[in-house]
């Protein structure tokens, strides 16, 4: 027995010590080589962006890709430059070779594609090649109009990696064998030294007193826990030998006894039968039951398991029965088993339990059950009965709703940060660009040519639309932290929706719609931020021209409602309330702009005065302030949802639904009170009241 513990101890710590140290080589291999891939990925794809940069500005002076000289030699500097990288190949459109740094390339075909790959950034990366295969990375070229006019193809031999690793392993193999011979040596001597001689010393002792030397002892031992062992091992031999001589002194008692007992047995016979009829119909009531039902003992083993309780476990009644109740829970893979046997122990002592269980099935399956355990008493006899029910489907759902809400969370706290970071970054460098463009435009138009002009003027328009879009950021991120302050006047809704159909008629002409405005003469004046209502009605009016079609129809309408509205609630925040009113009838403004635009399907109606936003295919819309189906930032409607509740107003859309053909149109609804002061800014129903 000593030789065979020996061995299974030293061939387990082998085991482990292997299986754990190759585990953790191969790891920072495979590791290793997705980095190393990836760093190759990045430098590819830099190269290629930098190349790309030096093209577009020789494009953006009106020359063809093909015209251009030197890109041989620059796509060959590239490659020497980083040896670990094969070919700079750059293509026209269609895929056909312009430039290359060597001529091996040339005939290279990057349209077959064996495999492709994504990058950590969700970039696509292609691995390409018959005889020798590369990962190809691709950088479109674009003329300044947008329009694709050629490819840089740069890419990197699989040979390069394959190298590299080999090198790590043959590291990895050296360390590996050092390492493992040092702690396996350690290991035996551990072994040899702390264990096997202390057990065999153990195992002649108890041998002797197996054999009836109860007058045998134990040496001390080296080790707290065998001597500590030995020592009761003492103490149990000095207790038998008293117990042998006790026995003997009851054997005649019991023989008396004996004869008692019988008598007794008897009687319980007759007992015994009306118990075996209620125990049967309490297995019954057990066995059909719907839950896993599990009885234990006084003594912790199982007395019982019924059908479910089989099929939940996926193990037979035979091999749970019987066993003792730790035996049990590991048998069946329970996780954190000490936890659930403290579960037990409390209904055994008369408490209500309901906790969960874990545990893992063949498979590595894990398996949540809900278990409700107490004791119950049949005559004598005290057993816990546990009743469990798998919650598994129901713990799954619930995990992935948390995990959900907390990725959304964390979303739109990076998406709110990111509004703060990018306005305030883009700022300085806008306002450089604008200055420096507009003092060229002035002051100098005679000594530049007319192409470097218009080339400025389109920095200009650009880095001014930009500029907008920083101003947007700002406002939705002023509007989100409840730093937006407003500048109350009074002010002439129906003079403020003129003012924005005349700002905006330049466009509604260019895109020949019609523009309707009905006012309702008799409504009153409200108090607000002129500057901030302009820019509401300009982000809805703008909305509803880039979504209807050339020729379509734009209906504006002012009217006074009365709304019910309701008293807000405390709240713990350190920013004044606007409003404080109780549930009463309000006169409200209203303003409706309609269209005979695409719509807006029901799913889009709520989220599209979300921040970025975007509704539909955003491949499909194109570019421009006001074209049909014009791609923005996403911020205007968002802004404007702001405006208005700043004014303790409310705004919203309604739509048929989405139909590009038939254009069913949109109608938003913008409804502000006389007063933001005295206003509410949560209204419980929109109800007319006539």
């Amino acid at each position: 027995m000593k030789n065979t513990l020996e061995k299974r101890i030293i061939l387990f710590a082998f085991a482990i010590l292997l299986l754990t140290i190759a585990a953790n080589s191969g790891m920072d291999i495979v590791g290793f080589r997705r980095d190393y891939v990836q760093a190759l990925i990045l430098r590819s794809q830099s190269l290629g962006l930098s190349l790309k940069t030096n093209i577009e500005k020789v494009i953006g002076l009106g020359l063809d890709v093909r015209e251009i000289t030197g890109l041989t030699e620059r796509c060959a500097e590239l490659v020497q430059s980083s040896p670990e990288i094969a070919y700079c190949v750059i293509t026209d459109s269609e895929g056909k070779v312009l430039f290359y740094n060597d001529v091996s390339f040339s005939k290279l075909r990057f349209d077959i594609i064996k495999k492709a790959l994504t990058t950590r950034l969700d970039q696509s990366i292609h691995l390409i090649g018959d005889e020798k295969e590369y990962y190809d990375t691709v950088t479109p070229v674009r003329a300044s109009d947008g329009k694709q006019v050629a490819l840089i193809h740069i890419g990197f031999s699989d040979d390069v990696i394959a190298q590299k690793v080999n090198r790590i392993i043959l590291r990895s193999l050296i360390v590996l064998a050092i390492f493992f011979l040092i702690s396996f040596s350690l290991v035996v001597i551990f072994v040899k030294k702390s264990i096997v001689q202390p057990i065999s010393a153990l195992l002649n002792g108890v041998k002797k007193v197996s054999e009836g030397d109860f007058e045998q002892r134990i040496k001390s031992l080296p080790v707290y826990e065998f001597d500590e062992l030995a020592k009761n091992v003492n103490v149990m031999s000095e207790a038998l030998k008293n117990r042998e001589e006790e026995i003997r002194r009851n054997y005649q008692e019991l023989e008396n006894i004996h004869n008692d007992l019988h008598s007794s047995y008897l009687k319980l016979e007759t007992l015994s039968l009306d118990l075996e009829k209620s125990e049967e119909l309490y297995k019954s009531l057990l066995e059909d039951a719907s839950d896993a039902i599990v009885v234990i003992d006084e003594n912790e083993i199982v007395k019982m398991a019924n059908k479910m309780a089989e099929e939940f476990f996926d193990l037979g009644s035979g091999e749970i029965v019987g066993l003792p109740l730790a035996r049990m829970l590991a048998h069946i893979g329970t996780i954190n088993a000490p936890v659930v046997h403290s579960f037990f122990q409390q209904a055994g002592k008369g408490k209500q339990v309901a906790e969960e269980i874990r545990f893992l099935r063949s498979g590595g399956v894990e398996v949540v059950g809900l278990i409700h355990a107490n004791m119950v008493t049949i005559g004598s006899e005290k057993l816990i009965q546990a009743i469990i029910r798998d919650v598994t489907r129901e713990r799954e759902i619930l995990f992935n709703l948390e995990k959900s809400a907390t990725d959304l969370a964390r979303l739109n706290k990076m998406k709110d940060s990111f509004l703060g970071i990018a306005s305030h970054e883009l700022k300085t460098p806008l306002t450089v660009i604008m200055g420096y463009a507009e003092l060229i435009l002035s002051d100098l138009p005679d000594k530049l040519d007319q192409n470097i002009l218009e080339m400025i003027q389109n920095i200009a328009n650009a880095a001014a639309r930009l500029d907008g879009i920083v101003k947007d950021m700002v406002d939705i991120s002023m509007i989100d932290e409840k730093r937006l302050h407003l500048r109350l006047d009074e002010v002439n809704v129906n003079q403020l929706v003129m003012d924005s159909v005349n700002e905006l008629r330049f466009f509604v002409s260019m895109r020949k719609q019609q523009i309707d405005v009905e006012l309702d003469e008799a409504i009153p004046s409200i108090k607000g931020d002129r500057v901030r209502l302009m820019q509401l009605l300009s982000n809805v009016i703008g909305n509803s021209i880039k979504f209807t079609p050339d020729a379509g129809k734009i209906m504006i309408s002012t009217r006074s409602k009365y709304l019910l509205r309701s008293k807000q609630h405390p709240t713990s925040e350190p920013i004044p309330q606007v409003v404080n009113i109780g549930k009463d009838q309000h006169l409200y403004v209203e303003i409706t702009v309609a269209d005979t635009g695409i719509g807006i399907d029901l799913d889009d109606q709520l989220r599209i005065f979300d921040k970025f936003y975007e509704v539909g295919n955003i491949e499909e819309h194109s570019s421009g302030k006001v074209a049909f189906k014009s791609r923005g930032a996403g911020l205007g409607l968002s802004i404007a949802k702001g405006i208005v509740e700043m004014h303790g107003g409310e705004v919203w859309v309604e739509s048929p639904g989405y139909n590009p053909e038939q254009f069913p149109g949109s109608t938003f609804h913008i409804v502000l009170p006389l007063n933001p002061v005295t206003g509410d800014g949560t209204i419980d129903y929109l109800n007319l009241l006539e």
